[in-house]
């Protein structure tokens, strides 16, 4: 039998105040073959965006300057510390109700190792914490002993008695949350932190306990599983395996590996676990070493259960059939990714409308991702085992697209096949059809399409039956459809049935500050495993992206290829001569020329940043935040700050300190005034 299939380590970031490796060194001696650590420390700078599973901080104070640093929804573990059993000895020595200084690299520090004294119930000792930046605050005349983890140099002179406690372990319930927070509990973790604890004092008595109490809770569930004759395999929300039984084991026999944590991403392929994982309740095939199998998966508060089946002879027929039509959604809500407030709002509201039946029209510019909401609503709705059938408008000429979209009788016009042929909503039945740029059907075919969508039949060219169809249509437009209305190139009565329930997808410029999440994706996709230059997210974040999430994609498939790194300098050119970037040659990034063009690109988000500053007084950036907000183009201070930048270079305004530094120029007001 082969040896495992060793699986990613887990990356975790180590973010201090200052540069001290104590932390990297204990977490490598536990945890080396499960995680990989880096340390960042402000002390030095911290240059990046930090792209890592979780991460990592000494306290509360270090806490809130970590998250500007850390993309959008990392986990942050502030660490616990306890002593270990020689400190506490060394504790033991100090003769009672002694004034103690308790010194660190900071005053927050020196606070906690007086609070993990006091918690592990040691009251002999009066500790007195030492200030660093305010040493003059205490009197030392009456102190004549101190306690220190490894900072003996910060310990003021003229202390006689300096007792060193060595580096501070991490406590029990910090080495835990962080396994139970990157899905490492397993029996070999587990074993690490029972040998763990005879070195340290753990700060909760009752820690031995939990784990009793968890192993026990485990072998229970073991049995209960063994009872089913089907492969069970249970998962928490993240999609790791927490449990599984005999059955799935020998399903799983072949991949030599322990299931244990298992993603479960790994074992069943990336589209079958997204389309699961999404969903409350799914039933659909998976090959697995070529046998075809019948998941049927139930979500719960934790995560969910999947059972899995061998599939018998007409099962598998059947599900063959659909798959050489090739009418399926591949997508699911899971692959859209951002958490800005307008997205969500998106996906919350298609998300109800799935559950509907009723007509869906999208509109959004192009690169926002329409289809990839319209496969999401496809296969959270009960039509999911239908067909999905995508058809672009704007391809066919008139007499085309409705011989496609209708289908024809046989012999209805020269070249027609001699059987006749199927219209695309014929094949849609019982399932979704999808009509993207729904705006560049001809007139002619509009009233047709009304009929269709009215009575839910149809006539093929050169036929005279009706045929009844059921399905949900979806369209999409990257224009205003009810501008095209008021100008007699929509018909009216197609367009409110069509707008039964109406999704705006917002535009990337709006939603900024998702920026950060897609570029990380983008990087997984192409496994780079660097974080991005901070400098280069913030022009990415400021820049107006009218290709959208579509352009965003090829701007980093570009600096990929190119293979000369993620700088500012190697953005794509249109990027850079946006921002006027040019290669920093002077130590300046940008550019400035005499006479910028009036012309120059400015968006939306531009237009409003201006108004907002066109004030006779000037206005602080808090100001132009809130504004920007009330009218929905929520983007972070650092997105604002380029933004500015990239104004006050095409003289349009003028960027000072204080609470109205920053003014609208002559230039300024004149292109305001333009896009009035």
């Amino acid at each position: 039998m082969g040896s495992p299939v060793v699986q990613r380590k887990a990356k975790v970031a180590i973010i201090l105040l200052r540069d001290r490796r104590h932390f990297i060194y204990l977490l490598r001696e536990l945890f080396d073959d499960y995680m990989e650590f880096t340390t960042y420390s402000f002390e030095e700078g911290i240059q990046t965006y930090i792209n890592c599973d979780l991460a990592l901080v000494p306290s509360n104070t270090v806490l809130e300057r970590a998250r500007r640093y850390l993309l959008p929804g990392t986990p942050l573990i502030v660490i616990r510390r306890t002593l270990s059993r020689a400190a506490w000895e060394t504790l033991q020595k100090i003769p009672a109700q002694e004034k103690v200084l308790s010194v660190n690299t900071y005053f927050e520090m020196a606070l906690q190792l007086i609070s993990t004294v006091y918690e592990l119930g040691m009251y002999r000792l009066k500790l007195i914490p030492f200030d660093n930046e305010h040493p003059e605050n205490i009197n030392l005349s009456d102190i004549h002993y101190a306690i220190t983890a490894n900072e003996r140099g910060e310990v003021p002179k003229g202390i006689e008695h300096v007792y060193e406690i060595g580096t501070r372990p991490l406590d029990l319930t910090t080495l835990l949350d962080i396994l139970s927070k990157l899905n490492l509990l397993n029996d070999r973790t587990l074993s690490i932190l029972r040998s763990y604890e005879s070195k340290i004092i753990p700060l909760s008595d009752g820690f031995v306990n939990i784990f009793n109490h968890y192993q026990q809770r485990q072998q229970d569930l073991a049995t209960l599983l063994e009872l089913t004759e089907t492969g069970i395999l249970i998962c928490d929300s993240t999609g790791h395996i927490t449990n599984y039984n005999h059955q799935a084991s020998a399903i799983f026999k072949n991949k030599n590996i322990v299931l244990a944590n298992y993603p479960l991403i790994d074992l069943l392929g990336e589209d079958t676990t997204k389309s699961l994982l999404e969903v409350d309740a799914n039933t659909l095939v998976a090959y697995l070493g070529g046998v075809p199998y019948s998941i049927v998966w139930r979500k719960n508060d934790q995560g969910g259960v999947l059972r899995i089946r061998l599939m018998q002879r007409e099962e598998i027929e059947m599900n063959n059939k659909q798959l050489q039509s090739g009418l399926c959604a591949k997508y699911n809500f899971q692959d859209i990714y951002g958490e800005s407030r307008l997205l969500q709002h998106a996906i919350h509201l298609a998300k109800r409308a799935a559950k509907t039946d009723s007509d869906i029209l999208i509109e959004g510019e192009s690169g926002t991702g329409k289809e990839l909401f319209v496969q999401s609503i496809h296969n959270a709705s009960v039509r999911s085992k239908g067909p999905f059938v995508a058809f672009n408008c704007a391809t066919l000429s008139s007499s085309l697209l409705e011989s496609e979209l209708f289908g024809y009788e046989a012999g209805a016009f020269t070249g027609a096949r001699a059987h006749g042929h199927k219209g695309l909503f014929e094949m849609a039945n019982h399932g979704t059809i999808f009509l993207d740029e729904i705006s560049e059907i001809p007139t002619t075919v509009q009233a047709k399409l009304l009929r269709v969508i009215q009575e839910r039949e149809f006539i093929r060219v050169g036929g005279t039956s009706a045929i009844p169809i059921d399905l949900r249509v979806i369209a999409a437009t990257n224009q205003n459809l009810f501008d095209l209305v008021k100008e007699k190139k929509f018909r009216m009565d197609l367009y409110f049935r069509l707008n039964v329930f109406d999704l705006r997808l917002p535009p990337l410029r709006e939603r900024a500050g998702d920026i950060p999440i897609l570029v990380k994706q983008f990087f997984e996709d192409h496994g780079i495993k660097i974080d991005m230059p901070q400098e280069t997210m913030h022009y990415l974040q400021a820049y107006s992206w009218p290709g959208n999430i579509r352009e965003l994609k090829n701007c980093v498939d570009y600096m990929w290829y190119l293979g000369e790194g993620y700088a500012s300098e190697n953005l794509p050119a249109h990027i850079r001569q946006y921002f006027e970037i040019t290669k920093p040659t002077d130590g300046h990034l940008y550019q400035q020329k005499d006479e910028m063009p009036l012309s120059a690109s400015l968006d939306s988000v531009d237009y409003s940043i201006l108004k907002a500053i066109s004030t006779p007084d000037g206005t602080s950036r808090r100001k132009i935040l809130a504004i920007l907000d009330a009218e929905h183009h929520t983007i972070p201070e650092s997105t604002l700050r380029m933004r500015l930048t990239k104004l006050a270079t095409l003289g349009l305004i003028t960027v000072e300190r204080g609470r109205r530094g920053t003014h609208l120029t002559s230039r300024g007001r004149v292109r305001l005034d333009e896009l009035h």
